[in-house]
């Protein structure tokens, strides 16, 4: 059996470019978190990742722990700046319309879902953290002129909901979010119950409510 070759891993010269995050809830995870350097998000937790890439077998994640930044002699501070400035090259952010997630075949009203954007990485595994990605949110408020609701479709990717201001809009937004976590995801795919909201005049995420 193959296997990837990590002895890079211990000189942090190499592992810098190859720093990326994944995304999860810190309430269900608290003991995996326990000694891990991660960054809080409102209730998510960013949880620092090394990408690793073998042609025969393909892609993996070391999970960052506390004694690693103690091996390669930095701080929680100098891992995330030099984290924030890798993650979008190393997994870089990918989006697209609700309507091309589902496919043609099985929706109504292709012209409604894709206002709704999809949003993960390119290999789209792990890929719900991109949305934290320098500007991402930024660039999807500005080309539709307003706030933006965030639904947490699992780990592996968000969706994002321009805001209408409708009656009761983020009622059935939360509605959607708890029936697809009750009913169609997997306990280790699940994300969050809330959901959360982007002032585009502020920059601001938050838990909705």
């Amino acid at each position: 059996m193959k296997h990837i070759d990590v002895s890079f891993f211990s000189d942090f010269d190499k592992v810098e470019k190859k720093l990326s995050f994944k995304l999860m809830g810190i309430n269900d995870n608290e003991e995996y978190l326990a000694n891990i350097p991660f960054r809080r998000i409102e209730d998510l937790a960013m949880v620092p990742v090394c990408i690793v890439r073998n042609d025969s077998i393909g892609e993996g994640l070391i999970t960052i722990n506390d004694s690693h930044l103690d091996m390669w002699g930095i701080t929680y501070e100098e891992l995330w700046k030099n984290l924030m400035k890798s993650a979008g090259k190393v997994t870089p952010v990918k989006t697209f319309g609700m309507g091309d997630f589902l496919g043609e075949d099985i929706i109504n009203d292709p012209e409604t879902l894709n206002n709704l954007i999809v949003v993960t990485n390119k290999g789209q595994n792990y890929g719900a953290g991109a949305i934290l990605y320098p500007g991402v949110l930024e660039d999807i408020s500005e080309k539709y002129g307003v706030n933006l609701y965030i639904l947490p479709a699992s780990i592996h990717e968000v969706i994002v909901v321009p805001e209408k201001g409708v009656p009761d809009e983020a009622e059935m937004l939360k509605a959607i979010v708890h029936e697809v976590n009750a009913g169609v995801l997997s306990r280790e795919e699940f994300l969050s119950d809330n959901i959360y909201f982007y002032e585009k005049n502020t920059g601001i995420f938050k838990v909705f409510g």
